[in-house]
């Protein structure tokens, strides 16, 4: 079973460092967890870098990803920036 890390509403450059602490600290000895960033009211690049951060650090470290949800905006702001969240097709490896 996974756990699950929620994020804050806010995710801009003022909160980012104390989300990344505490990544971090969830993220360590875990093999899958569960991110759910629904409730992001409020984003900047800061917030962008970090989602996109941590993606790339479970595919590296191995830990799956087993539930990833997000909110309208950060859907909305991934998808005008063309940034993909899903994991690469071998093809693109």
């Amino acid at each position: 079973m996974s756990e699950c890390f929620k994020f804050p509403a806010e995710l801009t450059i003022y909160e980012v460092q104390d989300v990344h602490i505490e990544l971090s600290a969830f993220l360590e000895g875990k093999q899958t967890v569960e991110l759910d960033l629904s409730q992001v009211e409020e984003l900047d690049s800061a917030g962008i870098q970090l989602t996109a951060w941590l993606v790339n650090h479970c595919r590296t470290t191995g830990v799956q990803i087993n539930a990833l949800t997000l909110s309208d905006l950060l859907t909305a702001r991934l998808t005008l920036l063309n940034v993909s969240l899903a994991a690469p097709n071998k093809s693109e490896l």
